[in-house]
């Protein structure tokens, strides 16, 4: 709507001025654009806003219209990762400073978009200028969104996820497979189906996923193809449950996650992670990785069966600060010793700081060992009140050190001898290590 001069008036900013028949002035003559497009821009906001039709009996409509905000508000008319809101009145353009906020239909699976109707999509991100994650966007949530000039900004989120942890309500499922699948799509079938449908590609696509939820008693599976994986970290997870990772139970070697930079093949970290079925290497590049199997440091806790462990530089099972490793009843392989690096031992197990690693001892874990592989430190060393509980049956031999227990540290082993651990030199004692 624009300004309506008085009739007579070529100005067209031309002001209005009252008749005063005291000095015989005439009033100016409106004319009837200038009655009539103000009401009709007041009675189509209010239209427009849809909260009440226009009338006569409550001259606070347009200020009631303004404070419900639905100018900018509209439900979600696209799909999961493309979303399309429909404002009315329907908007000519993006400006910048712009909002919208948004009743999401489907929740993202990762990299989105978002389309004011008719205008085309722009490309939707965090406040820190990445991508969407999955979960940042969720089905039946109103999302805020602002056009920063040339995209779309999520707020209200950080930059390390979307907030508060999301409730579960049911069990959930995820699938990776490194062959055909991509972090792009939602993990949610075995199979690639109509994007976002499919596995994910990496494990810590999957870890970044659940470690958005509160259990809230239900448990995450995730079933992971054969295939060579990059390392993880395990998520720590609030809430009753268990996330468990399925590998390849009877082959662990056809799922193998191997690592070459960062301190471990699987970090863990809270109590609810099991795995099942996999191999962890570690070739050790770089000066600073400790090069590690499986890495616990802190109050968190690991279980597993089914596990092979190939040659790594540093510990192949290292726990500090209170971690701890649960063997289960299943059996277990070692493929590949350790020589040791400069930040992490030659060991298969090193524990210390009262970290604990968890053998069964009523009913004995099995352990074959292949190849004669050799620890450049010890099978397992223990100390500063960490505790390991050995009690396995073991075919095969280890060469190197069988243990070195010192400063309070203790090896239970149910009383299976001085020569129970594999290796091929003598075990130590001191320090006031216990070994029994």
């Amino acid at each position: 709507m624009k300004y309506h001069q008085p009739y007579g008036i070529t100005d067209p900013n031309g002001s209005y001025v009252n008749g005063d028949p005291s000095v015989g002035r005439a009033g100016s003559i409106p004319p009837a654009e200038s009655i009539e497009y103000p009401q009709r821009e007041i009675v189509n906001l209010i239209t427009d806003v849809n909260i009440a039709a226009p009338t006569d009996a409550d001259l606070h409509q347009l200020a009631k219209a303004i404070q419900s905000s639905r100018l900018n508000y509209s439900a979600d008319y696209g799909t999961a990762n493309a979303y399309v809101a429909h404002l009315s009145p329907a908007a000519d353009d993006y400006f910048t400073g712009m909002v919208c906020r948004l009743k999401v239909g489907a929740t993202n699976a990762g990299d989105s978009t978002l389309a004011l109707y008719p205008l085309s999509p722009k490309h939707v991100v965090r406040p820190d200028g990445t991508n969407l994650q999955q979960y940042d966007l969720i089905g039946g949530q109103i999302a805020t969104f602002v056009y920063d000039g040339a995209q779309w900004v999520l707020t209200g989120i950080n930059a390390a996820g979307s907030g508060g942890p999301i409730y579960l309500t049911a069990p959930r499922t995820y699938y990776v497979n490194a062959n055909t699948g991509d972090d792009n799509f939602d993990g949610s079938q075995a199979a690639v189906g109509t994007a976002p449908k499919g596995p994910f590609k990496t494990l810590q696509k999957a870890s970044n996923a659940i470690a958005k939820f509160n259990l809230n008693g239900y448990n995450v599976d995730v079933y992971v193809a054969d295939g060579t994986y990059a390392p993880v970290q395990l998520p720590q997870v609030a809430g009753q449950g268990t996330v468990s990772w399925h590998g390849n139970s009877a082959t662990p070697a056809n799922c193998l996650i191997a690592a070459n930079q960062t301190n471990a093949a699987i970090g863990f970290a809270g109590i609810a992670n099991y795995m099942n079925g996999f191999k962890v290497t570690h070739t050790g590049v770089g000066s600073v990785s400790e090069c590690n199997g499986i890495y616990g440091n802190g109050p968190h806790s690991l279980s597993i069966d089914n596990m092979e462990w190939g040659a790594t530089v540093g510990a192949q099972n290292r726990l500090v600060n209170g971690a701890q490793l649960r063997f289960g009843l299943s059996a277990f392989k070692i493929s590949g010793g350790t020589p040791g690096g400069p930040y992490s031992p030659g060991c298969f197990i090193e524990c210390s700081q009262a970290s604990k690693a968890d053998c069964p001892i009523s009913v004995h874990m099995t352990l074959n060992i292949v190849g004669a592989p050799n620890y450049g430190t010890a099978f397992i060393r223990c100390f500063d009140v960490g505790v390991v509980d050995w009690v396995a049956d073991v075919t095969g031999a280890a060469t190197g050190q069988r243990y070195l227990v010192m400063t309070n540290g203790i090896i239970n082993t149910g009383g299976g001898g001085a020569t129970y651990i594999p290796g091929s030199i003598a075990g130590v004692q001191q320090s006031g290590g216990q070994y029994v």
